[in-house]
């Protein structure tokens, strides 16, 4: 299984907080006399932390992420009792903390300095917490045979602009096409057929089903699922989306608004309120129209089939990486990914890297990924993993391998607040494709002029 070093992870939805710092008041004393007591305290808790160490009493740690659904939370705790039970110096609880809470949180605790030990983190934004000073380096304690575990452009997503390693990845993912084979079948539709995307839309067109004016079956709709306008940007620029290689914002290229008048024609197709409709479905948690056979394609993650383990577990589906734009431009799909990292001021960082180190071992990956779904960042996963013998896995690792994993400089962060808006009013009808994106490419270049 090879993984190109392709492009771009591009950032996820920036995350914003108010950090207030805790402080006591101040009682005069002059700063040399408070940097004294500072030092003296910092010293006595090193040598209260070391002698708790010598005297073999465990030290505990606390592991915060998000993972609290039945499907999920049993084999996180089971990964963080084997690491309990392999070694004797600390024990770490897990701490499960709402995904939409979870990341301000753990900004507050470290701007109070009580952070936790372990933090699992989105990866996107690994570079620019650690030019914030959120997290602790994890090169005192990297050697080179764990740095050359992973693939390259995950391990680079991970790296600071000042070379040092912040964070080991814990998952990653891409997107595919999943399709219905009796569908398919029915349609006389060979999976392998579909190349580019005007295969696609063939495709679709077979796939639809239409009883009067009531649509009985959606052949496919690209932004439905887990793919954007963004999705569809990347692939038709073979790994770059809005921006090209050298950062610059370009929104409004000829092939981005030809990529963004066929999406628009597919909504079309069905008519925006159908549209509106399904995304309605979607964005509610409602009924997955895939899963239950009203969709014949969806766009979705690597992580889906664990979805649909639940809630179709009798559904025959079938993945298949996404088209390219013309022929040549490469099947790329946008991906991201998550990490665990060591917050700023953690108590002990060299045991939090052990557990770190743990979870991040290709036998603690094999686990999660086979009971949980999610792909490993390692490069020496192979048919002889548990996970990966499965055929639909191996599918999914090839779509993994022109998945783009760039992360954008800590300058445009945040710039998917000034563009979607645009992007919607192209997505929802209310504005001529061509003309949202003439908007979204001047909101851009002002943003990042605003922002130097």
């Amino acid at each position: 299984m090879k993984r190109k070093g392709l492009a771009l992870l591009i950032g996820a939805a920036m995350m914003a907080a108010s950090l207030v710092g805790c402080g006591g008041k101040d009682t005069g004393a002059d700063n040399s006399t408070k940097a004294d007591n500072t030092a003296k305290a910092d010293n006595a808790e090193n040598v209260v932390q070391e002698s708790v160490a010598d005297s073999g009493e465990v030290i505990e740690l606390e592991f915060w992420g998000w993972w609290s659904s039945e499907a999920r939370k049993p084999h996180m705790e089971e990964m963080v009792k084997g690491f309990n039970e392999s070694q004797s110096k600390y024990h770490v609880t897990y701490v499960d903390i709402p995904f939409g809470d979870i990341f301000t949180k753990n900004i507050a605790q470290i701007a109070a300095g009580k952070p936790c030990d372990i933090m699992a983190n989105n990866m996107e934004e690994v570079r620019f917490r650690a030019d914030q000073g959120q997290v602790e380096p994890l090169d005192p304690f990297l050697t080179d045979d764990v740095k050359g575990a992973f693939y390259e452009q995950y391990l680079d997503a991970c790296t600071g602009e000042d070379g040092s390693v912040y964070a080991l990845p814990l998952s990653v993912d891409t997107r595919a096409i999943y399709y219905n084979k009796a569908h398919f079948e029915e349609a006389g539709i060979n999976p392998g057929d579909i190349q580019t995307w005007t295969d696609l839309e063939e495709a679709a067109i077979k796939l639809d089903r239409k009883n009067g004016d009531t649509w009985e079956r959606i052949g496919f709709i690209p932004v439905l699922g887990n793919g954007g306008v963004d999705t569809w940007v990347i692939n038709a620029n073979s790994g770059y989306g809005w921006f090209d290689e050298n950062f610059e914002p370009k929104v409004n290229t000829d092939v981005n608004k030809e990529a963004f008048r066929w999406i628009r024609a597919q909504i079309d197709r069905y008519g925006q309120a159908k549209y509106d409709e399904l995304s309605a479905v979607f964005a509610n948690g409602m009924q997955d129209p895939f899963a239950s056979g009203v969709m014949s394609m969806l766009v979705q993650t690597s992580a889906y089939p664990s979805s649909l383990k639940q809630n179709a577990p009798d559904l025959d589906y079938g993945v298949i990486p996404l088209p390219e734009f013309k022929e040549g431009t490469g099947h790329v799909a946008n991906g991201g990914g998550f990490v665990l990292e060591i917050p700023k001021g953690a108590k002990d960082p060299e045991g939090s890297y052990e557990f770190i180190k743990y979870v991040t071992s290709r036998e603690t990956q094999d686990f999660l990924s086979t009971n949980i779904g999610d792909f490993s960042a390692r490069n020496d996963f192979d048919d002889s993993t548990e996970f990966m013998s499965n055929p639909l896995n191996q599918d999914l690792s090839r779509c993994l391998s022109e998945t783009s994993t760039l992360v954008l400089p800590n300058e445009v962060k945040g710039y998917e607040t000034v563009i979607n808006p645009f992007i919607d009013e192209g997505t929802l009808g209310l504005s001529n494709t061509d003309d949202a994106l003439d908007k979204a490419q001047k909101a851009l270049e002002d943003y990042i002029k605003n922002n130097k």
